[in-house]
């Protein structure tokens, strides 16, 4: 054999085996763990029997751990996520006639709007609205007096509906 292509063999098996032997790289970091993104809605129940006295609408009707209630979730519309819009939306029970019970829902609905403008929630991105008892949560069948007021208190409730802005 020639010595010339004898020496390019080795040099080439040289070369191919070096290839081989090379430094272990580390191995890959595993990413780090993310939060996941917060939700761009929500839906908030309150009580109406834990914010408005029974049958009332004024903002001097709230319960101290009703305005405590309305204090956190302002609290959270004023943070540093941009709203798109909140609906805050009222509901009553059946007890009384329909158009008083709208206008009850209504009312109680406005008072949660402003109370919730008067601590920094833009007023161009907060509706209200009542809807009376027409939307209950629960059906009390047989109850009458107290017992119906008791069984009823779910159906009056404050809904807050917010959605941010992506």
């Amino acid at each position: 054999m020639n010595i010339k292509l004898m020496f390019s063999a080795v040099a080439a098996m040289a070369v191919m085996l070096s290839a081989c032997n090379t430094t272990p790289q580390p191995a890959p970091q595993p990413p780090e763990p993310t939060m996941p993104p917060l939700a761009s809605t929500f839906l908030e129940r309150l009580s109406a029997d834990g914010l408005f006295a029974f049958g009332k609408a004024s903002i001097d009707d709230f319960s101290p751990g009703g305005r405590m209630a309305l204090d956190d979730l302002a609290t959270r519309l004023t943070g540093e996520r941009p709203l798109e819009m909140v609906h805050v939306i009222g509901h009553s029970d059946q007890i009384g006639n329909d158009r008083a019970n709208l206008q009850l829902s209504t009312r109680r609905a406005e008072a949660v709007r402003e109370y919730l403008i008067d601590r920094g929630v833009p007023e161009d991105r907060i509706t209200a609205v009542g809807r009376g008892s027409v939307e209950p949560v629960v059906e009390c069948e047989g109850d009458r007096g107290q017992a119906l007021i008791d069984c009823l208190a779910p159906n009056r409730r404050v809904e807050v509906r917010v959605e941010f802005a992506r």
